[in-house]
């Protein structure tokens, strides 16, 4: 068999940075899974373990949010450029509010235009 080389297709154009956020969320998927199974071995105090759990959670969110917006500014910047995955420079969705967003969940304030809260992981409205 012979392949000629103009049927093969062109790779897909990756973003490198949705590459990057895609990665360090599934390091942190992994870290919350050694968190919680180092807490029932009992080597984690209850505290010590909601404090870190807490932490990658809000790590968690931003990245997921960083993910969502990525991915949105890649959708829209693919029909209009000749390169598709390839974003322009165009401002992120949800950058233009200047009040911070009380968490409808805990109540806790967030910075602008994050979809997800820091402190919970709840959706933002």
């Amino acid at each position: 068999l012979a392949v000629r080389p103009q049927d093969i297709p062109p790779p897909p154009s990756e973003d490198p940075e949705l590459r990057h956020l895609e990665a360090r969320r599934q390091v942190l998927y992994e870290n919350l899974k050694d968190l919680q199974f180092e807490y029932h071995q009992g080597k984690l105090s209850e505290e010590d373990y909601q404090s870190l759990k807490q932490g990658f959670l809000y790590d968690l969110a931003g990245v997921m949010d960083s993910i969502e917006r990525r991915r949105q500014l890649v959708q829209k910047a693919s029909p209009q450029s000749g390169k598709p995955g390839r974003p322009s420079k165009a401002k992120l969705p949800g950058s233009a509010s200047a009040e911070a967003q009380a968490c409808p969940k805990c109540k806790s304030p967030n910075p602008p235009g994050n979809r997800f809260c820091g402190r919970c992981g709840a959706l933002l409205s």
